[in-house]
C-alpha cells in the first residue's frame, strides 16, 4: 500500500481539469482569430462547442506526452517530417498548446495532472529503491501499462519484503506463443512488465487453486496467430478437458438490444432466488447497462451501477442541460418548452398552479401555426384577440373562460422576464456563468438546489473561479463549456442497489468476486471497440516515438474479458442488431466458438433464457378487432351538415362519428411551422378578400398576398418561400379573371348559405361557405372553388363521391343563399397548390346548365 509521503517532495499542484479546459479553449480561440485561412480555424470561429471539442480531444495528446515524457519539440519535430496540409494545421495548433499551456503552467506554479501523477509514481518506486521503506509492501491487480506505474512495481518486485500480484497471468501458454504476443494479445502488458522486472514467467509463483481446464481454454483461445496451427493437433487430445472447461459457460444470441437488455435482467433476477448467490453484469456499452436497470424496475429491484450518470441525465443538471440547448438555439420554442416542462421549473409560481398554467398556455398560445410575436406576452394577446374571432378553434380551446385567459398573462411575462434575465449582456466567463445561475434560481423549484446536486453546484464554481483566463469569452462558448461538463462528468452512484447485484466496468470487474458473472455487449465494434490511433498520432508517429500502438488497448480489454470468462459461471450475451444495423459477434467468441468446433466440443448451450425474456412482453391473446361499424341512436345523430362534411360523411363516416357523436379532435401539433394546410388557408384568405373587390386587379391580388404572407410573422424564411409562389398564382388567376369577366355581373366572395329541409320526419340543416360565386349577365350562377390538393375528377362528381360543388349548386337553386339566380351554369375549380404545374382551372362537369340541374 503506497503511503502518505508519497507526495512527490515539493511538486507543483496539478492544474485543475477544469482549468486545463478553459486555458485550451482559450489557446485554441487565439489559434484561430491568428489562423482563420485554415478551414479547421474557421469551423472553431463559427461553433463555439467545436472549440471545446477540440480541447477535449487535445486533453489526449498532453495526457500521451505527460505519461511518456515526450517534449512538445520532439512532437513538433515529428510533424514537421508530413508536409499535408492537414498536418501543417495541426503542427501550428499543438506548437501552441504544447508550448504555450506548460508556460502558462510554470508561471501559475502548477503542472499538468498527468505529469504530476508520473512524477509522483516515479518519487515514490525512488523512495523504496533507495531502501527508504521499512516492512511489507504489496502491490496487486496492475499490469504496468504507464511507464511510470512499471518502474513503481519494479521497484516493490525488488524490494526484500515487496511483492507485486498479477492479475490472470497464463501459465499455460507454451514458449513459443508467449515468445510472439502482440499488443493486442491480452498477456502483452504482463509479459512487457515481467521483462521489466527482469525475471523469468516460471519464476512467477501462483496464488490460489492450481490451474483449472478453463485456464487452459483461455490460453488456447487466445493462442498467437503465429502459433495457431498447433490448434489441429493439440486440441483433439484435449476434447475431453475443453469440454469440461465450458461447463457453466452460456451463450446468448439475442435478436437486439432491447431483448438482449431484457434476457440479462431475467438472469440477474433469478440470482436473487438464492439467498447466497451474486451476480455482476460486467459491459463497457453504457446503452446497454442503462437498459438493464430500467429493465430491473420491472421486479422493483434497484441495481447498483458503479459507473453512475452523466450529470445531464437527471436532476438539476438536466435541467440546466435543457436551458443551455434553449439558449443556444436563441430559446428556439421547442427548445425553451422543453425546459418549462421539466418538473423541476416553476418560474416563481406554486408548482401544481404553473404546470396547469403551462397547459393552458400551451393549448391556447402554442397549438397549430404559431405566429410568435416579439414578447410571449404580445403573442397571448394576438392568440386571445384570434381566439375570439376564429370559429374553428379546438373544442377544448373554445372552452378556456375569461378568467384564465386572463390568468396566463403573468405566466407569459414571467417567461418573457426568464429570458430577458439571460439575453441582458454580459462580459467574461464569471459574469455570464453567475447570470445563468442567477435566471436558473429564478426558474428552478428550491429542491432543485438541495446538497445532493453539490456536483453541478461545483461545476458552476470552477468555471467562475477561472474566469480570468477568459474575460473575452462569448455566451455561446461558455454555454457549450457548461454543456460539457455536465455531459463528461458523472454523478457518483449511489450505493444503494441490491446487495447481491451489480453492474460493473471492465475494470471494476477486476477487482470483486461474483457467483454470477455476465459479459454483456459482446459486439465487435462494442467489446472490444476498434483500434483507433485518435486524430493526432498515427502508427508510423507512435511507432517512431516509442510509443504504444493502438491495439495496446484491445489487448487490455481482452484481458478484462479473459478475467471474467474465468468465472465458473458466465454468461456471454451480444446482440445481433444494433440501432436497426446488422452487428457481427465479438472476435472472442469467434475464437472460442473456432476452438470448440476444432477440439470437436458441442456449441455452447444458450439455456432457457431468451425465452424467458421474450415471454415477459408476449400479451394475451385477443380476437382481432372488427371494422368499427357506429349505429348511434337517432336522437344522438347530427342533424346540421355542411357540404364538406357530407363528402367526408361518403368517403370516412367514421372521422364524423368521433367529431360530431363522440367529441373528439385531435390537438393541432406543438408550434407547428405553417405546412401546405396553413399555406392554402393564407392563399384562400388573399383571395377571397380579392374577390370582394367588384373590380379586382392584379395589383390588388398581389397586395393581398402580401398580407396574408406577413401574418407568418417570425417565419420569414417560409414567407420568402411561398411569396415566389404566390406571384405565380397572382398572374395565373389574373389571366383567368381577364377571361371571367367578359361576362360578370357580380362577384359573391366567402358567401354562406344555408338549407333547411326534411327527410323521413326529421328536420335537417345543410351549409355552405363558397370560395366565389359569380351572377352572370343572363342572371345564370358559376361556381368556383379553390383547392390547394389534388382536384376530383368528373367521374366522382358525377358519382356523387365528390359531392361539394353539385350541393353547392344545389342549395343555389334552392334559395339557400341571399341571391337566386335562374340557373347554375358552370362549376369550376381552381387548383393553387404549390408548384408551377399545380396551377389548374378545371370544370367540375363539363355538360353545362342542364346536366349541373340534373346532379343537383
Amino acid at each position: 500500500l503506497l503511503q502518505d509521503d508519497m507526495q512527490g517532495g515539493d511538486l507543483a499542484p496539478a492544474m485543475s481539469a477544469t482549468a486545463t479546459l478553459v486555458e485550451l479553449t482559450r489557446l485554441i480561440k487565439t489559434w484561430a482569430l491568428q489562423n482563420q485561412h485554415l478551414s479547421l480555424s474557421q469551423d472553431v470561429l463559427a461553433s463555439p462547442s467545436q472549440a471545446v471539442h477540440l480541447a477535449q480531444n487535445l486533453t489526449e495528446i498532453i495526457i500521451t506526452a505527460e505519461t511518456h515524457q515526450l517534449t512538445p519539440d520532439a512532437l513538433i519535430e515529428l510533424y514537421n517530417k508530413d508536409i499535408a496540409e492537414h498536418r501543417q494545421t495541426i503542427t501550428s495548433l499543438l506548437e501552441m498548446v504544447l508550448r504555450d499551456l506548460p508556460a502558462q503552467q510554470a508561471s501559475e506554479g502548477t503542472m499538468g495532472a498527468t505529469a504530476r501523477r508520473s512524477a509522483m509514481i516515479r518519487a515514490e518506486a525512488k523512495r523504496i529503491t533507495q531502501g527508504r521503506h521499512r516492512g511489507p509492501i504489496i502491490a496487486a491487480g496492475s499490469t504496468g501499462t504507464i511507464p511510470a506505474t512499471r518502474e513503481l512495481l519494479a521497484a516493490i518486485a525488488l524490494h526484500p519484503e515487496g511483492a507485486v500480484i498479477l492479475p490472470g497471468l497464463d501459465g499455460e501458454a507454451d514458449d513459443a506463443s508467449w515468445a510472439t504476443l502482440t499488443e493486442e494479445h491480452p498477456q502483452f502488458a504482463l509479459k512487457n512488465l515481467i521483462s521489466a522486472f527482469g525475471i523469468a514467467r516460471s519464476e512467477i509463483k501462483t496464488l490460489g487453486k492450481a490451474a483449472s481446464p478453463r485456464n487452459m481454454l483461455l490460453s488456447e483461445m487466445f493462442r498467437p496467430t503465429e502459433t495457431t496451427p498447433m490448434w489441429r493437433k493439440n486440441l483433439p487430445a484435449q476434447r475431453e478437458v475443453i469440454a469440461r472447461a465450458v461447463h457453466g459457460v452460456t451463450e446468448i444470441t439475442c435478436a437486439d438490444r432491447h431483448l438482449e437488455a431484457r434476457t440479462i435482467a431475467v438472469i440477474l433476477r433469478d440470482t436473487l432466488n438464492h439467498t447466497s448467490k451474486t451476480a455482476a453484469l460486467v459491459t463497457p456499452d453504457r446503452d446497454l447497462a442503462s437498459r438493464v436497470v430500467a429493465e430491473m424496475q420491472r421486479w422493483g429491484v434497484t441495481v447498483y451501477d458503479s459507473a453512475g450518470e452523466a450529470l445531464s441525465r437527471h436532476g438539476l443538471g438536466a435541467a440546466l442541460d435543457l436551458l443551455l440547448q434553449a439558449m443556444l438555439d436563441d430559446f428556439e420554442v421547442v427548445k425553451l418548452f422543453a425546459f418549462l416542462r421539466h418538473p423541476l421549473v416553476n418560474l416563481g409560481i406554486d408548482g401544481l398552479r404553473f404546470h396547469q398554467l403551462l397547459e393552458n398556455f400551451d393549448l391556447a398560445v402554442m397549438r397549430g401555426p404559431a405566429v410568435l410575436l416579439s414578447t410571449y406576452s404580445a403573442t397571448l394577446t394576438q392568440a386571445r384577440a384570434r381566439s375570439a374571432a376564429d370559429h374553428h378553434l379546438h373544442p377544448a380551446v373554445k372552452g378556456l373562460t375569461d378568467e384564465q385567459w386572463s390568468e396566463l398573462e403573468p405566466f407569459a411575462q414571467a417567461v418573457d422576464d426568464f429570458i430577458e434575465l439571460l439575453r441582458a449582456p454580459k462580459l467574461g466567463l464569471t459574469a455570464q456563468i453567475a447570470g445563468i445561475e442567477t435566471a436558473a434560481r429564478f426558474a428552478l423549484a428550491p429542491e432543485a438546489w438541495l446538497d445532493s446536486e453539490s456536483a453541478v453546484l461545483e461545476i458552476l464554481e470552477n468555471l467562475k473561479s477561472e474566469g480570468q483566463r477568459r474575460a473575452d469569452i462569448t455566451i455561446a462558448e461558455t454555454v457549450s463549456l457548461i454543456r460539457h461538463l455536465l455531459h463528461t462528468q458523472m454523478q457518483p452512484p449511489v450505493f444503494e442497489g441490491h446487495p447481491q447485484l451489480a453492474i460493473l466496468g471492465t475494470l471494476e470487474a477486476r477487482l470483486l468476486p461474483f457467483d454470477v458473472m455476465i459479459l454483456g455487449g459482446l459486439n465487435e465494434t462494442i467489446w472490444p471497440r476498434g483500434a483507433d490511433p485518435g486524430p493526432w498520432l498515427n502508427r508510423t508517429m507512435r511507432d517512431e516515438l516509442k510509443l504504444p500502438m493502438p491495439e495496446r488497448a484491445l489487448g487490455m480489454a481482452a484481458h478484462d474479458f479473459e478475467q471474467g470468462l474465468a468465472t465458473s459461471d458466465v454468461y456471454v450475451t451480444w446482440s445481433k442488431r444494433l440501432n436497426n444495423a446488422p452487428q457481427s459477434p465479438s472476435r472472442w467468441l469467434l475464437r472460442l466458438k473456432a476452438v470448440l468446433e476444432t477440439a470437436g466440443v458441442a456449441p455452447l448451450e444458450s439455456g432457457p433464457w431468451l425465452g424467458y425474456a421474450q415471454s415477459l412482453s408476449q400479451g394475451l391473446v385477443s380476437p382481432p378487432a372488427t371494422k368499427p361499424a357506429p349505429a348511434p341512436p337517432v336522437a344522438a345523430r347530427p342533424v346540421r351538415f355542411s357540404v364538406t362534411e357530407v363528402e367526408k360523411l361518403i368517403r370516412n363516416p367514421y372521422a364524423v362519428y368521433a367529431k360530431r357523436i363522440l367529441k373528439l379532435e385531435p390537438l393541432p401539433g406543438f408550434a407547428e411551422r405553417p405546412d401546405e394546410r396553413a399555406r392554402g388557408s393564407l392563399f384562400h384568405d388573399a383571395i377571397g378578400k380579392w374577390n370582394e373587390q367588384q373590380a379586382p386587379s392584379l395589383a390588388l391580388l398581389l397586395a393581398e398576398g402580401d398580407r396574408a404572407l406577413a401574418t407568418l410573422g417570425a417565419d420569414s424564411d417560409i414567407r420568402h418561400f411561398w411569396a415566389p409562389h404566390f406571384q405565380r398564382l397572382a398572374q395565373f388567376l389574373w389571366d383567368a379573371q381577364l377571361e371571367l369577366g367578359e361576362r360578370l355581373l357580380k362577384i359573391h366572395a366567402e358567401c354562406n348559405g344555408k338549407l333547411n329541409f326534411e327527410l323521413g320526419g326529421i328536420g335537417y340543416t345543410l351549409t355552405a361557405r363558397a370560395d366565389r360565386i359569380d351572377i352572370l349577365e343572363n342572371a345564370a350562377a358559376r361556381i368556383i372553388d379553390y383547392k390547394t390538393g389534388t382536384l376530383p375528377s368528373t367521374k366522382q362528381v358525377k358519382a356523387n363521391f365528390s359531392p361539394q360543388m353539385t350541393l353547392q349548386a344545389a342549395m343555389v337553386l334552392l334559395g339557400a343563399f341571399s341571391f337566386q339566380p335562374s340557373t347554375v351554369a358552370e362549376l369550376i375549380y381552381f387548383r393553387i397548390g404549390g408548384g408551377q404545374k399545380a396551377l389548374e382551372k378545371k370544370h367540375a362537369v363539363e355538360g353545362g346548365a342542364a346536366e349541373i340541374g340534373e346532379l343537383a
